[in-house]
């Protein structure tokens, strides 16, 4: 034991002396948060306090470990794949007795980090310990190493554009052994951008996209852990983002939305060989005047001398990205 661990077991002992009832308890939480619960840099890490101060690793014998895969939540284009190596996950564990779990205190809070084959390990040695008995599972990522917003009563902070949330819940899983693997399926609860440049177009020869911004939902909403939904905005944001480039391929993840008004595309292309950028200014058509949670719109885009048309869009598979935020197209 190093010293500063067995300073706490000795502070705690000679408490226990002058007051037995309930030092028992306070003795284990005590040295768990020591050891366990260590955080870095000011981000989660591991297992957390709850808002009533108590451990987050549920006090159980049971451990419960976690495998988990990412899932299109649009029924036309739904595809499962592991999680990515290096993901982080933040778990919530709570009685599933009551109609809204998540009204009530969580049992259990922990991190963890994606290993291969979607296995998750939790951060900082943190293990899930929980009773026998039913319980309500919710799960919350980035898609990313960051650590995942922390809700309080059920509802994360102000969330941004430019972020993967993923989403997972599994109600009433009975825990009744000493070891059980739940299997996480995360969803999208975010959109998604993808436009898709024609090399030829009238009279015109696309050879590379310098830049391209588009116009965002305003930031700000909050999702409901009980249920993964991030309300659509109704404005955009003041400020366009810089969308992800691959070739001729755009690609930007944003807040869901809903609105009549067009997004504007600024696209700085380098056409016909010509030594200086041409710049593009359009209106990009919010189909059916919705940008839906779990959906990834692809637009094809044509340049014709002085604009730009989309001819064709409709929903496809998510479009991952690499650590530099650009577009993958795996298929």
């Amino acid at each position: 034991m190093k010293k500063s661990n067995a300073l706490i077991l000795a502070v705690m002992t000679a408490a226990c002396i002058l007051s037995v009832s309930g030092c028992r308890d306070t003795l284990i939480v005590e040295i768990i948060q020591y050891s366990e619960c260590h955080q870095d840099n000011g981000n989660p890490s591991g297992g957390q306090d709850d808002q009533d101060g108590q451990d987050d690793s549920g006090l159980g014998n049971n451990l419960v470990g976690f495998h988990a895969s990412v899932e299109s939540l649009n029924l036309a284009t739904r595809s499962m794949s592991p999680i990515g190596t290096g993901t982080r996950v933040m778990i919530y564990a709570f009685h599933g007795s009551t109609d809204d779990a998540t009204f009530t205190s969580a049992v259990a809070r922990g991190s963890y980090t994606a290993k291969q084959t979607g296995t998750l390990t939790g951060d900082s040695g943190y293990k899930m310990l929980l009773t026998n008995g039913i319980f309500d599972f919710y799960a919350i990522s980035t898609n990313t190493t960051d650590f995942p917003p922390v809700f309080s009563n059920g509802i994360s902070p102000a969330l941004k554009n430019g972020v993967d949330y993923l989403w997972w819940n599994e109600d009433n899983y009975d825990v009744a052994g000493s070891q059980v693997t739940v299997p996480i399926v995360l969803n999208h609860s975010a959109t998604q951008v993808s436009i898709e440049i024609d090399t030829y177009g009238d009279g015109v020869y696309v050879q590379s996209i310098a830049s391209a911004t588009i116009t965002v939902p305003k930031p700000g909403a909050q999702m409901d852990l009980s249920t993964g939904v991030i309300p659509p905005a109704t404005e955009y944001d003041t400020a366009p983002a810089t969308m992800g480039i691959n070739g001729l391929k755009l690609q930007y993840t944003m807040l869901p939305l809903k609105t009549d008004q067009p997004m504007k595309l600024t696209l700085n292309l380098m056409l016909n060989g010509e030594p200086d950028v041409k710049k593009y200014e359009v209106d990009v058509p919010v189909p059916d005047g919705e940008l839906a949670a779990g959906n990834s719109y692809r637009f094809r885009a044509v340049i014709n001398g002085d604009d730009v048309t989309f001819p064709q869009v409709g929903v496809s598979d998510w479009v991952d990205v690499d650590e530099t935020g650009n577009p993958l197209y795996p298929h």
